[in-house]
């Protein structure tokens, strides 16, 4: 093979993988929905919270409900998690925000179990006054009855125990208020915190009541390559915290890469996500042996 039948044949090759890699990026990835599971130990848990599930998505992006949505919609109402928790970015702009009532709408009847949000850094773009964004959140609530917590808690009680769930206003553009977030809340206390973007892993790390943080906020990466991985993340640390779990000190953190995108819609080698996590107080070992 002569060598311009070499660099033919190498062109041809070349320009097949970049089009099958446009078509799965466009057209095929982001309306395929990505399910992860994991059994997260945490040995500070009260009893009566041992095996709590909790279903997380982030960072919707909400324009209209596609596929990745309604199946996330069918998947929560077959596993029956105890709490569903969102962590910010819902809408990009405030005419997103008839599809987003309807998806949240039907997304908290068919899990039949209490739904939070935590607001985002696009939702304070969308809605970039205070007066705006809190009439957003009232009609939020209003319409769907999902709870808004925005640098504040709530006491949950389950089989005679107590925990506190945190949500923190969005710390990528500075507004997360942790003193505000962890008012009256005891430092023995296991607080499950939902934050929008990992900007505030090493404020949160140091209060000693926050044992599982849950955020978004990084897609992922959204594009990412083969041996490179995420090519951006927008965030101060980079691509550290990207997807996934995370433990600083005694405090736990999990990444959901989103289901929806920003910027473009193109997701490579990065599904949207749908996870469920089971938090327990013990090894299935020991569980096993009781």
């Amino acid at each position: 093979m002569n060598r311009a039948v070499t660099i033919g044949v190498t062109g041809i090759a070349c320009g097949t993988l970049v089009g099958a890699a446009l078509v799965d990026g466009f057209l095929l990835e982001p309306f395929q929905l990505g399910v992860s599971r994991l059994e997260i130990l945490c040995s500070q848990l009260p009893a009566g919270f041992d095996g709590l599930k909790i279903a997380q998505l982030s960072d919707l992006h909400l324009h209209h409900i596609s596929r990745a949505y309604r199946t996330a919609i069918d998947v929560i109402g077959r596993e029956h998690p105890d709490l569903v928790a969102i962590t910010g970015d819902l809408v990009d702009r405030q005419e997103d925000t008839s599809a987003c009532l309807s998806f949240l709408s039907q997304l908290r009847a068919a899990a039949r179990v209490p739904v939070v949000v935590v607001p985002g850094n696009w939702d304070h773009r969308a809605f970039p006054t205070k007066q705006s964004i809190a009439a957003w959140h009232q009609r939020l609530q209003a319409e769907t009855g999902i709870r808004v917590l925005a640098n504040q808690n709530v006491v949950l009680r389950r089989h005679g125990d107590r925990t506190w769930l945190v949500g923190t206003d969005d710390p990528y553009f500075g507004h997360a208020d942790l003193d505000a977030s962890f008012k009256g809340i005891p430092d023995t206390a296991f607080a499950l915190v939902l934050t929008h973007a990992p900007e505030a892993f090493e404020d949160l790390a140091q209060r000693p009541a926050a044992r599982l943080v849950l955020a978004g906020h990084t897609h992922g990466g959204q594009v990412r390559l083969p041996l490179i991985g995420a090519l951006r993340v927008p965030s101060r640390y980079g691509t550290r915290f990207v997807h996934g779990l995370f433990k600083l000190g005694s405090t736990i953190f999990y990444v959901n890469a989103g289901m929806g995108m920003s910027h473009l819609p193109v997701r490579f080698l990065c599904r949207p996500e749908l996870t469920f996590m089971t938090v327990t107080s013990h090894t299935l070992d020991e569980s096993l042996s009781r």
